[in-house]
């Protein structure tokens, strides 16, 4: 009970300490107020780690809840160290990354549909505003993600409500009674919902003009971060209370087969970098839904192995995208000369996006192996064909920046990249690399977490 008084303590300490900071206007202040709370957040984690507790029938710690909300808080130390180097406004980002935190953590350890549809407007609404405060020309982004928010908020409350009347339930567990058409049409609602924040197919339209018309920083909040919360929401939802339902599985692997196909096929014409790299999420959500569509705990586990790869190769892209975004360097030819100015940048930038690929001895591979050595084990062996064909469609555009990466320039000159941008790239490429050359920690890990969601039912 101490430790999780310890841990409520801290995350109210992030969010009030950010509130009176922001006030006084103190920026560095800021920045290590936040990072260092978040680092005692990550070693209170430690404390947690053999705890099993449901706390206000709403909140719970476990295995699964605790990978996320490592992975979450993570994630957000080093968007605030890219924030706080590339932000007109970093006081903004500290303050409202920390309440959109708060929602994650909320997703991340729900046993209700009530918390998990708290958690998803805590998150969307301060991101909302992140997104518009983070450049002067993000007005049409953040309307069209506030837009897509609000109709993913209202077809999840519209879900909440059949499940409710169906099962008089809002508990995140296995209905009592057979699968009925109610529920069936609220699984097609909690689709089209999570769908949204998840960036899966048809859902994710507006999804590139939103990470685009963002500065790199809250795109990469959005990609690295929401989305994957989007991801946990989806997982329980579908694992614990439609896990009898075989139809729903069929149709999350024909979703997977078109959000990987949509991914990829819209990476290779786009002329824009960060329009590609939102394509190249798409299809990674793609991949990821293939685990789940297995619906068993080593499938589940690959997806978590890939999401936790998928984090950190988004965020160190970012990065360095933010860095060049500095210099108004938006477009893949823009990547010309890249190796010439900064070899390190060039370097990082190469490993991430092969890694992504699935190069072996990276995390991407690991993550992609073990989903489709699941697919297979579980009989899907089309499923596994369709997502190596796409693993295959992905390295021609991710061959396309990297050769304009080492394509000389004339006239290029050395450039430096700043700390915090620094500190970035090297953690994401770490954990990239030490974890894509001894996975079997992550493996127990996230095979942890699958398979408490596989005994909760």
């Amino acid at each position: 009970m101490l430790e999780i008084l310890l841990f409520i303590g801290l995350v109210a300490l992030l969010v009030i300490g950010n509130v009176v900071l922001r006030v006084r206007n103190k920026k560095s202040v800021q920045l290590w107020f936040t990072v260092g709370v978040s680092l005692l957040l990550l070693l209170s984690l430690s404390f947690l780690s053999g705890a099993q507790s449901i706390y206000f029938n709403l909140i719970s710690i476990n295995p699964f809840s605790l990978f996320f909300i490592f992975l979450f808080t993570l994630g957000m130390i080093l968007l605030n160290l890219i924030a706080y180097s590339r932000s007109r406004d970093y006081s903004n980002f500290a303050i409202l990354s920390s309440f959109a935190l708060v929602g994650m953590y909320l997703i991340a350890g729900s046993t209700s549909l009530v918390s998990i549809f708290i958690g998803l407007e805590l998150m969307s609404i301060p991101s909302s505003f992140i997104i518009l405060l983070s450049r002067r020309e993000s007005l049409e982004a953040a309307t069209k993600y506030f837009v897509m928010a609000s109709v993913a908020i209202a077809l999840l409350s519209f879900a909440v409500v059949l499940v409710y009347g169906s099962t008089n339930s809002l508990a995140l567990q296995l209905p009592q009674q057979q699968p009925s058409t109610l529920m069936s049409f609220a699984f097609i609602l909690f689709v089209a919902a999570l769908g949204f924040e998840a960036s899966l197919f048809p859902f994710n339209v507006l999804l590139p003009d939103v990470y685009q018309g963002s500065s790199a920083y809250a795109t990469a909040m959005l990609g690295g971060l929401n989305k994957k919360a989007g991801f946990a929401a989806l997982l329980q939802i579908f694992i614990l209370i439609f896990i009898t339902f075989h139809f729903a599985f069929i149709a999350i692997a024909l979703l997977s087969v078109l959000t990987m196909f949509y991914g990829n096929l819209g990476a290779l014409v786009q002329e824009n970098f960060k329009r590609m790299l939102a394509y190249s999420s798409i299809s990674q959500a793609g991949y990821i839904l293939m685990g789940i569509a297995v619906a068993d705990q080593a499938g589940i586990g690959a997806s978590l192995v890939q999401i936790f790869a998928h984090v950190f190769l988004f965020i160190g892209i970012m990065g360095i995208v933010a860095w060049l975004e500095s210099r108004e360097r938006n477009e893949i030819n823009d990547l010309i000369g890249l190796y010439k100015e900064n070899r390190l940048c060039a370097i990082a930038l190469t490993f991430f996006m092969l890694a992504l690929a699935g190069v072996p001895f990276t995390t991407g591979f690991v993550g992609k192996f073990l989903i489709f050595l699941s697919a297979v084990s579980a009989g899907l062996v089309w499923l596994a064909l369709l997502g190596i064909i796409n693993s295959i469609i992905s390295v021609f555009y991710y061959a396309k920046a990297i050769t304009a990466i080492y394509t000389n320039k004339l006239g290029a000159y050395r450039m430096r990249l700043d700390r915090p941008t620094l500190i970035v790239v090297l953690v994401c490429a770490a954990l990239t690399l030490l974890f894509g050359i001894y996975p079997q920690p992550l493996i127990q890990m996230t095979s942890n977490a699958a398979g408490y969601l596989f005994a909760s039912i």
